[in-house]
């Protein structure tokens, strides 16, 4: 079994010595202390990366989705997001004046 100690996982990573240990101590990263170096495994790296990896594409598909989602549930008006229930009554109360039509919510006696 390979084992690396901070300076060859950080190369391994492509990443900074430090960024390695912070990982470490935080306990997302597996490794032991059996003098004053870590030691850390080829297994437990693999499956850091592959978690890291997972992470980051787990945040890409949540940003898609909730910018998708705020498209899809309303229209671009004036470069502000508006409900489609807003922009058509907006619009009723614009040309109601013009149509000669009163608006909805007028009660007439």
């Amino acid at each position: 079994m390979k084992t690396y100690d901070v300076d060859e996982a950080a190369e391994y990573c492509k990443c900074h010595p430090e960024t390695i240990r912070e990982h470490i101590r935080e306990g997302r990263l597996n490794a032991s202390k059996p003098g004053r170096k870590y030691c850390i495994t080829q297994s437990a790296l693999d499956a850091f990366l592959s978690e890291q990896e997972n992470a980051q594409l787990q945040t890409s598909l949540k940003s898609r989705s909730e910018e998708k989602c705020r498209f899809t549930n309303g229209t671009m008006a004036y470069g502000t997001l508006t409900s489609q229930r807003q922009v058509a009554a907006e619009l009723d109360n614009l040309l109601a004046p013009k149509s000669g039509k009163k608006p909805k919510s007028c009660m007439t006696n």
